[in-house]
This record gives C-alpha cells, structure tokens and sequence, in this order.
C-alpha cells in the first residue's frame, strides 16, 4: 500500500519519508508567519484538521492551486490519505491558512468523475511538473486525447475550498 497509483494503472514507488521531517520544519515556520513573508503563501496552505479517531488537530501543509478563485486541493492517494478522511469525519472544524489570511472554509469533496477529470487536465495543461510528480504524467511521452483519465480521476480526492463570506 505504499505506492502511488499511475494515470496508466502502473505504481510508481513512494518515498516521502524526507515530505514527514520537512513538515516538522515547515508547520512552525507557516504558523509563525515567517515562511508567508517568503512567498510561499501562493504555493502552500496549511490545512488543519481534527483526527476522526484522536481528536487531536492536525496540520498539514498542501499545495494548493486557485481556479476560478476558488482553493483547490488534491490528493492523489485519494481517501487512504489522513487528512482525506478527516475532512469527510469534521468538515466543519477544518481551518485553513493561506499566507496571512486564516479561515474556515466551506468544504466541497467533489465526487463527479468529470469535474475531476477537468482538474486533471487543468493540471497536465498548466502544471505539467506538478502532473508528473502528483500521479506520472509525462508530457513528453503521454498524450491527453489518447489517453482515458477516468481511473485516475475515480482514485484521486479532489476537494474544495470556498471562502465562507
């Protein structure tokens, strides 16, 4: 189970363990304010979230990318990922900080294969790296109109971030 689903159902090996020491770096950093004053505001968010089973809060920080003003999160594990399942146990009490900004969000998990496939494609077309490190994209190889993305999009977790007014 340590291995991440290719676009073409093959895996391709997972080594974050480097991704867990860095967050112990980067979690102070971002909720000390200091990483924002280096621009990584526009880049990551640091999501915060009540574990379904301790209670506890948890943070992690996420890339992030706004379509239409909206946040935007993804997980390519799709719901094996922690933070994954505990959004859908306490959507409410999730809290996110962008840069300077901290708020409440209004949580949409989007579950229509199609909006995720949109996603996808949005990502290969404008973050071709982000595409290939997410879930093995390769532009170089890989062509979008041969190449069915509904397994993929039926894996991954796509979530929504709406700023509540």
């Amino acid at each position: 189970m340590d291995r991440l689903m290719h676009h073409k159902g093959r895996e391709l090996p997972r080594s974050y363990k480097w991704l867990k020491r860095l967050n112990k770096i980067v979690i102070p950093l971002y909720r000390l304010r200091i990483l924002p004053l280096f621009g990584f505001g526009w880049l990551f968010l640091l999501l915060t979230t009540i574990g379904r089973r301790t209670g506890k809060t948890r943070r992690n920080p996420l890339e992030f990318h706004r379509i239409n003003g909206v946040i935007h999160i993804s997980a390519a594990l799709g719901e094996r990922t922690d933070w994954v399942r505990n959004i859908r146990a306490n959507p409410e009490k999730v809290r996110v900080q962008v840069g300077f900004q901290t708020f409440h969000p209004r949580v949409e998990i989007i579950e229509d294969t199609s909006e995720k496939i949109q996603f996808i494609e949005w990502m290969i077309e404008k973050l071709p790296r982000e595409a290939k490190m997410g879930f093995g994209w390769d532009s170089k190889e890989d062509s979008l109109a041969a190449t069915d993305l509904t397994p993929l999009a039926e894996f991954m977790t796509v979530i929504r971030l709406h700023k509540s007014q």
